[in-house]
């Protein structure tokens, strides 16, 4: 019975994908369609996704409270909420307003660029909005400039000096700006604050997929938008990165996040979701084919960002359909050393032979720390045999970066070399560490650890999921290149230095050496470029994890909003 109900399902949401997919063209057909849907099969979509929101919430008490704090601020700045607007359906426009005027926080203006909307009632809207609140503006484009050119001219009527970028079918959570001014209160040096989010449906009444994100992620930027739309920055600095560019449109913000990156550091997580992203069948939130111009826009912006680095790479394809990731060319002479630790004729065997049927895509050698195995040589692979103590291999290492392998396993992704060097090779990189999967190559085993989180603090992140998890959030971190506070010792890289100098000769645990790394403003990545099959996962600790991470917190009822959460690395 159970295998009826389960196959009746999928059964269920195959015929609705189809008829989505054949409608789509049509958004009047469409709207009847996803209407149509939600009668017949209640229940089915996105269930495992909807969460409690209710619960982080500011209740009415929560609010007036707010109000009283607010006005006790020392700093009280003007924030101006840029908005541009054009043909948004009425009833997103009313409720989007409508959540900048119920903040806690009142001082403010929203500053709004309607370009040239065809729909005379966005203009209608704007007008009547406006003649209530004074704090309400808006200017109307003469010809439609696109999305970046609206932004702009918001900008241009806006006189804060702190600017919110907000779309125009979001909602706010009425503490959004007090949350974001507490912030700026506490430490006024910085430039960038950006905090969580969550997906509403068309009508509003649902909540569902809980975005938690991580600080920030200069690697993880550089993959996709993960900050995404609600976000405040100082006014200067918007001005100083020229605002948005024209030409950029569908991936406007990531251009606007990944510059002001490039230019502060000053940058803050704000570990609350405070506002509220419409799914609707116009919006990348429902499905990135929406705006298939997207795709050039994220090439264009990450070819920019690497040429003002002074750089050289490609920006390729991601593992997910809408992301990029960049490969930075390999400096001249580059060579990866390969360091095999653990015993086992048959098993390094096994990871000769992968390391020589997968191209590496770069020159590497291989050094066995292990006197005692009898390895045959493997075509095409330099080999050497160290007999001493780990501490005196620094001199045997002619590479300029060095992958450790403690564990037994195999490689099972070509380019793994070249992977691996440019990644150690970017300025400030302390360890890289590869995806670590099973024996079926599609559940993993290790995909950084977690920090501050649970009883040990310190957790697998990811561990026990399918790396094709559909799930929004750990599939996005599962297949992103980015950062992470710590990973598994079985199989790591790093530059040579690093390893020599902070690795090797550390009496601390390999959590604290990676901390430290931290502490000396290094950064540690996770790439799903370099995966790894693990032969024995049982020498993997992976008593303590938090596969269903979004779950354990956001569905915990025994986590309330008051108590706040220690920031985690996902």
């Amino acid at each position: 019975m159970g295998n009826i109900k389960k196959n009746s399902k999928k059964i269920a949401k195959q015929g609705v994908e189809f008829v989505r997919r054949a409608v789509k063209g049509n958004k009047f057909i469409h709207k009847v369609a996803v209407k149509t849907r939600n009668v017949i099969f209640p229940g089915i979509f996105n269930t495992n996704e909807v969460y409690e929101y209710l619960h982080y919430y500011p209740t009415i008490e929560d609010y007036i409270l707010q109000q009283k704090h607010s006005k006790e601020f020392k700093k009280q700045p003007l924030i101006s909420i840029i908005m541009p607007t054009y043909n948004t359906p009425p009833e997103y426009l009313k409720k989007c307003i409508d959540s900048v005027i119920l903040q806690s926080y009142e001082n403010w203006e929203l500053c709004i660029a309607d370009d040239a909307s065809t729909d005379s009632c966005v203009v209608e809207i704007l007008e009547q909005y406006a003649s209530q609140d004074s704090r309400i503006k808006y200017t109307v484009r003469e010809a439609n400039g696109h999305i970046s050119l609206a932004s702009n001219s918001a900008f241009e009527i806006s006189s804060g000096e702190y600017i919110s970028l907000l779309d125009h079918d979001d909602v706010l959570w009425p503490n959004a700006l007090f949350e974001v001014v507490q912030c700026i209160n506490q430490d006024n040096s910085i430039d960038f604050i950006y905090t969580d989010e969550d997906k509403i449906n068309d009508g509003g009444e649902t909540h569902s997929y809980p975005f938690l994100k991580p600080s920030w992620s200069p690697e993880f930027i550089e993959s996709c938008n993960y900050i995404t739309h609600f976000s405040t920055m100082k006014r200067k600095l918007f001005e100083k990165v020229g605002g948005f560019r024209k030409g950029y449109e569908g991936a406007q913000d990531w251009d606007l996040f990944i510059r002001i990156g490039e230019i502060t550091n000053n940058i803050v997580h704000l570990p609350k979701i405070l506002y509220s992203w419409r799914i609707h069948q116009a919006s990348t939130a429902s499905d990135t084919d929406a705006k298939p111009y997207v795709y050039e826009a994220q090439r264009k912006l990450l070819e920019d960002h690497i040429k003002r680095q002074h750089k050289k790479g490609e920006v390729t394809q991601g593992i997910i359909t809408q992301h990029r990731t960049v490969i930075y060319e390999l400096k001249p002479k580059s060579l990866l050393s390969v360091v095999i630790t653990f015993n086992g004729t048959k098993e390094i065997s096994k990871l000769l032979d992968s390391l020589s049927r997968y191209p590496a895509g770069a020159p590497f050698e291989v050094i066995i720390s292990n006197g005692s195995a009898v390895v045959h040589e493997q075509k095409g692979i330099k080999m050497r045999i160290f007999e001493g103590d780990m501490k005196d291999i620094p001199s045997k290492l002619k590479g300029t970066s060095v992958l450790i392998i403690n564990q037994p396993t195999v490689v099972t992704r070509q380019d793994w070399a070249k992977t691996i060097l440019s990644d150690t090779q970017i300025e400030g990189i302390g360890i890289v560490y590869p995806v670590l999967l099973d024996k079926t190559k599609s559940v993993i085993l290790s995909a950084g650890y977690g920090l501050g989180y649970g009883q040990k603090g310190v957790c697998h992140m990811l561990n026990d999921m399918p790396f094709d998890d559909p799930h929004y959030t750990r599939g996005l971190y599962a297949k992103s290149r980015r950062n992470i506070s710590a990973g598994s010792s079985s199989i790591y890289a790093a530059p040579k230095d690093i390893f020599t100098t902070h690795i090797l000769t550390s009496d601390l645990s390999f959590i604290d050496i990676n901390l430290n790394l931290i502490d000396k403003k290094l950064r540690n990545i996770y790439t799903p470029y370099l995966q790894f099959v693990v032969s024995n996962p049982v020498a993997i600790d992976t008593t303590s994890n938090t596969n269903g991470l979004i779950d354990d917190i956001y569905l915990n009822p025994n986590f309330k909003k008051d108590t706040g959460r220690m920031e985690v690395d996902v």
